[in-house]
């Protein structure tokens, strides 16, 4: 876009992927969710993929469930909660996901979120069996392999492979687009099953930037991950930024993913700009952004040409 483009003459329609099914509308990562953003229209949806105790994928995004949106026989729980690799599929299907509690700091964020009481965390197979059913045409099912900051290789092995294991009894394969921030387990899936589409994630540059000017204000955490992506940190896999070069931290990134072989970059929507956009052209990279979930943020990035908005918001994101 040249600098005399305004963001309305370059517009493209994105498509509209429903972040964990649309978690500003709906509980995030429920069968219940992906039912009804389906219905809203959407062109596809974002989930969350960890493996269970006895080795079932599950949905679910944090490592542990969330105490303030999970209930066992009515009441919620409280820190510190089970790990979902310490629970079997059965037994984590036995809590109840469909409503926050009130007054808490997850209620503030998601103030505009549907309940949905009842709603469990489901298995992999339902969710690719309700998109089955549904006999969607063109339908994109981003399926984001989790791992902890600091998993060990073996971690990242088992879940890329039983994610394997799943795509060969999956109805809707073909749908699927295997995203990580964890490049190992991308890694492994593309050596498996070259045939599926795939993507890289990539956290806030600002983030992994070891000279980044945000890094005064870190936390622990951030600290944490900022040490580990200066010094090699696990989730690179064999492609570390650092080995590549660029004008910038962001550049390096995404040459990384292109030495990779990756197909796609799944950029934190801030990291989404004219020069970044240049670099994943040349790259052959196509671009969603995530979480975008305000409409002029959203128009700013179809104007610059993005493939996808992965968005908690997918009702606003179609109304552009």
């Amino acid at each position: 876009m040249t600098q005399s483009q305004s963001p309305e003459s370059a517009s493209v329609r994105p498509q509209v992927i429903a972040h964990r099914g649309g978690a500003g509308l709906w509980p995030e990562n429920t069968l219940q969710a992906f039912q009804e953003a389906i219905d809203l229209g959407v062109h596809g949806l974002e989930f969350d993929l960890q493996l269970s105790k006895d080795g079932q994928i599950m949905v679910h995004h944090d490592s542990h469930l969330k105490a303030d949106a999970t209930r066992l026989d009515g009441a919620y729980l409280t820190a510190p909660t089970p790990r979902i690799d310490a629970l079997n599929g059965a037994q984590l299907q036995t809590y109840d996901v469909g409503r926050i509690a009130p007054k808490t700091r997850e209620a503030e964020k998601r103030q505009t979120q549907t309940a949905k009481d009842g709603a469990r965390i489901p298995y992999l197979q339902e969710l690719d069996h309700l998109i089955a059913d549904q006999g969607l045409q063109g339908f994109q099912l981003y399926a984001e392999l989790k791992t902890d900051m600091g998993a060990d290789p073996a971690q990242a092995e088992a879940l890329a492979m039983a994610y394997l294991e799943a795509l060969d009894a999956s109805p809707v394969a073909k749908a699927h687009r295997v995203i990580s921030f964890d490049w190992r387990c991308l890694a492994r899936v593309r050596a498996n099953r070259p045939e599926i589409e795939n993507a890289y994630t990539a956290m806030p540059f600002a983030n992994t930037d070891p000279a980044h000017e945000s890094a005064a204000q870190d936390t622990p955490m951030a600290a944490a991950i900022r040490a580990a992506s200066q010094h090699g940190a696990p989730w690179w896999g064999s492609h570390d930024w650092r080995t590549h070069t660029g004008d910038s931290h962001g550049e390096k990134v995404l040459r990384a993913i292109g030495a990779a072989g990756g197909k796609g970059w799944i950029a934190y929507w801030r990291d989404v700009t004219p020069d970044t956009m240049a670099i994943a052209k040349e790259l052959g990279l196509k671009v969603s952004a995530w979480t975008v979930n305000e409409v002029a943020d959203m128009k700013n990035l179809a104007a610059m040409g993005v493939e996808a908005l992965i968005t908690d918001r997918p009702d606003r994101a179609l109304g552009l």
